[in-house]
């Protein structure tokens, strides 16, 4: 019950913020242009209550999720073209301007969100895209690729950590992609089809590979087992209960095996070699699995400019592996079933809200983001498909009859709603049968 409760009110604050404040773009342009706004709404559905101020009705509406603004003769057959305060009166350029604003919005908080990101402070762990164990049978395996490969590139996107290798191989599940790797200091190319599964998120492609992390040690907390064990930042522990251990994957076979008791260490410091034992710990925690001490990591803090250009970047990133997604499901590589719907977005926002705020933070610049360009697209019925009808009436000095713009709005409302169906159906399935 607790977990519905953190999925419904993560929907709420995520969902509802992001399409609020879509919408809110649009109203502050519109009245920046003396255009006359009847409703803005927080929600949809019925009125439950509100205020006027002018000619606005401000209300909250019964669904929590987003918002809309109605603005006067916003459609064709409500228009008075005598009526300088009605939206289709004003000059195309306010129009437009109008009608961008909205995912303007979307895209200002996805760069904003990121930069906050960076200026408090993130820390991670250092996984540089190279291999370190190949499953047999598997993917990568089958391309030919081996433990100490250094990927640099997967269908010419460069590759900068094991995150990036990760989204890469994830976002291509059933479609072979070229992968440039460095063994032994010289480049090489080979192709691999990863294979498509079913994650907790979606259908996600699967290499069966993971990545090279040696057992040196990162930070070590102050007053934990492992600085009772004597244990420092740097140390390389080299074998764990009198088992040899390179990887931290085998070190966490061997840890993951002894939660309840004590774990005998061999360590490297420099040119020493000690023994030391790791106290047993009388609650197990799964956020600090190694009893003290991380691997290895960074941490990013910027100050506000440079966290506004590493946004920028980081955004550019996100939209470009959007559009590979858009574009395997229009050539027929991907799938309906990669498009979140409703309820796996709820269920990702609840996972998000229970575990912290930068998380969430995160998770609304990531889906902004893709809202705003969303809506920027020419499909008939969103803001992109508004913009291109305003573009093609601009470059033929005429207006389109009604009855071709009307028969556009509805070819659009019919695919997007087809869409809708089929996105909204799958979710149900998919959330029901992992439910079962």
């Amino acid at each position: 019950m607790q977990t519905i409760a953190t999925n419904l009110a993560g929907i709420i604050i995520v969902l509802g913020f992001l399409v609020f404040a879509h919408e809110s773009g649009h109203f502050f342009v519109a009245k920046l242009f003396r255009v006359r706004v009847l409703v803005f709404s927080l929600g949809f559905g019925k009125r439950l209550f509100g205020f006027r101020k002018g000619a606005t009705d401000y209300r909250v509406s019964l669904v929590p999720l987003g918002g809309y603004v109605r603005m006067a003769g916003d459609t064709p057959e409500e228009n008075q073209p005598a009526n300088p305060e009605e939206f289709l009166s004003k000059p195309k350029w306010q129009r437009f301007l109008i009608l961008v604003a909205g995912p303007f919005m979307n895209i200002v908080i996805a760069i904003a969100f990121i930069a906050i990101i960076s200026m408090v402070g993130t820390e991670s762990i250092i996984v540089k895209p190279v291999i370190g164990e190949v499953m047999a049978g598997k993917p990568a395996a089958r391309a030919g690729l081996l433990p100490g490969d250094r990927v640099v590139a997967i269908d010419g996107e460069k590759i900068n950590d094991f995150d990036d290798l990760r989204m890469n191989i994830g976002m291509h599940g059933g479609t072979p992609v070229r992968v440039d790797y460095l063994r032994g200091g010289q480049l090489r190319s080979t192709v691999m089809t990863p294979e498509r599964e079913e994650s907790e998120f979606g259908p996600i492609g699967k290499a069966g590979l993971w990545p090279y992390l040696d057992t040196t040690l990162g930070r070590v907390t102050a007053g934990s087992p492992a600085a009772a064990a004597g244990l420092r930042t740097g140390d390389r522990i080299v074998t764990v209960n009198g088992h040899p251990v390179s990887q931290l994957k085998e070190l966490d076979v061997w840890f993951d095996a002894a939660k309840k008791s004590a774990i005998a260490l061999d360590v490297v410091r420099g040119n020493e070699r000690f023994h030391t034992t790791l106290p047993v710990v009388a609650t197990f925690d799964p956020n600090d699995p190694y009893r003290g001490f991380m691997p290895p990591t960074e941490v990013k803090k910027l100050s506000l400019i440079p966290a506004l250009k590493d946004s920028v970047q980081q955004n550019w990133k996100m939209l470009r592996y959007a559009f590979i997604t858009l574009g395997r499901l229009f050539r027929a590589e991907g799938s309906v079933k990669e498009l979140s719907g409703p309820i796996s977005i709820a269920r990702i926002s609840g996972a998000m809200v229970r575990r912290g705020v930068m998380p969430v933070v995160a998770l609304m610049a990531m889906i902004s983001l893709q809202l705003g360009i969303m809506n920027l697209l020419p499909i008939p019925v969103l803001d992109g498909g508004h913009i291109m009808i305003l573009l093609i009436e601009g470059v033929a000095r005429r207006d389109l009859s009604l009855r071709v713009k009307e028969r556009i709005q509805q070819v659009g409302f019919a695919v997007l709603a087809a869409l809708m169906i089929v996105v909204i159906y799958n979710d149900v399935i998919t959330n029901v049968m992992r439910k079962g």
